[in-house]
Parts: C-alpha cells; sequence; structure tokens
C-alpha cells in the first residue's frame, strides 16, 4: 500500500514539476527478476527509478539512511534494504540474490555512489557478481536531469525536465572463460558500456 501511494505521489510531482518522461518501458519485462542498473547522481534517482515503471522495485540503500527510526521504516516500506558500501557486505549480497530468486526486480547504481559532475565513473565489480550468481537479464537505464533539478539535498530544488530512457535487457555470456573477480569486473564494465550507449544515444556524446 505505501508502495503505491508513494508511487502515485510522486509520478505526479515529476509528471506535472519536472516534465517527467519514461522512455523505454516496453523493454521491461512483466514478470520475473531483472536488475535494473543505472547511472547515479541525484537523490531523486531512485524515486524516478521506481516511477518510470508499473512494476514495483526493490532498492539496495546505504546504511546510514536506516539509522533514523522513522525514515528507515519508510525505507523499507518502498522495498529498500541497507548494504554497507565501504566494505564487503556479505549480508546485502545474499539479500540481493534472495530477490531476485523470488523473481523480484532489483535496482542497482553499478558505480556505487553518486557522480557529482555527471561523469560515468567505472562500475563496481559487486553488480558482476550479482548478475553472474543471479543469472538474470540486465536492464541497463540512463537518467538525464536529475542533478540539474536536485543537485544536494530538497533546499536545492530547480524546475528542470527529468527523462528515463530504459534500454533492452542483456543477458550475459557466463561461460567466457573469465573467472571470480575479473569475470565480475568484466560485466560491470560492460553494463555500464551500455548504460553510456543509451546516453549518447538519447543524450548526446559525453564531453
Amino acid at each position: 500500500m505505501w508502495y503505491f501511494i508513494g508511487w502515485s505521489s510522486f509520478f505526479i510531482f515529476f509528471k506535472t514539476y519536472l516534465g517527467f518522461k519514461a522512455v523505454g518501458r516496453e523493454n521491461v519485462p512483466k514478470k520475473g527478476a531483472f536488475v535494473f542498473a543505472s547511472n547515479h547522481s541525484s537523490y531523486f534517482d531512485p524515486i524516478l527509478l521506481g516511477t518510470s515503471l508499473y512494476r514495483s522495485l526493490n532498492y539496495m540503500a546505504r546504511e546510514n539512511l536506516f539509522w533514523k527510526p522513522l525514515f528507515g521504516w519508510a525505507m523499507r516500506q518502498v522495498h529498500a534494504f541497507p548494504v554497507k558500501r565501504d566494505s564487503g557486505d556479505l549480508g546485502a549480497l545474499k539479500q540481493a540474490l534472495r530477490i531476485l530468486k523470488d523473481e523480484k526486480p532489483l535496482v542497482i547504481f553499478p558505480e556505487g555512489t553518486r557522480s557529482r559532475d555527471k561523469n560515468l565513473r567505472r562500475a563496481k565489480p559487486g553488480v558482476g557478481f550479482i548478475v553472474a550468481k543471479a543469472g538474470v537479464p540486465v536492464i541497463p537505464v540512463y537518467i538525464d536531469g536529475s542533478l540539474e533539478a536536485l543537485p544536494g539535498s530538497l533546499k536545492t530544488l530547480k524546475r528542470h525536465p527529468v527523462a528515463v530512457y530504459i534500454g533492452k535487457p542483456i543477458v550475459f555470456d557466463l561461460n567466457n572463460g573469465l573467472k571470480g573477480k575479473e569475470a565480475y569486473q568484466r560485466i560491470s564494465d560492460e553494463i555500464m558500456e551500455h548504460i553510456a550507449a543509451l546516453r549518447d544515444e538519447h543524450v548526446g556524446k559525453a564531453g
């Protein structure tokens, strides 16, 4: 219930105030698990991804967001769970794999943190690990305009168009001869290449 209430409220706000649009919804399967992998430059990004689909999503979110009881409760109501970003959080990885095993979609920001200048950074191997272990498709996503709309806290909110561009599912060949961290990093790098391709196609080449 809370997820739907939040989804409806933010969808109306994004649509009316920020001219929000989502392109490529047809690329998202109506059922089954997938990793929704996106660039990340603003606090708005997780909410924009949620409102871009008509399916409920699950999120990995940094641990300190759950420290305040009320806010932590709200995070869990929208299907978020905590992860320790500065260390290998085995518990969070297991939770991510459980979600995907249960045929639910999972949002991951491969870069691991926000980019303050819109430049795409190299992905962490963690997303590659999850994809390799879960064996699910990855749907690449590029978010445009969120940094301009919300460069910092809510006090910095500006009226600026935002868009979510959703690519076609990618299925990785897990028998490519690579093993361990090398294999996971290669998957992560390829995901970022697809995200960059979406940016170049819809927004224009960087630089």
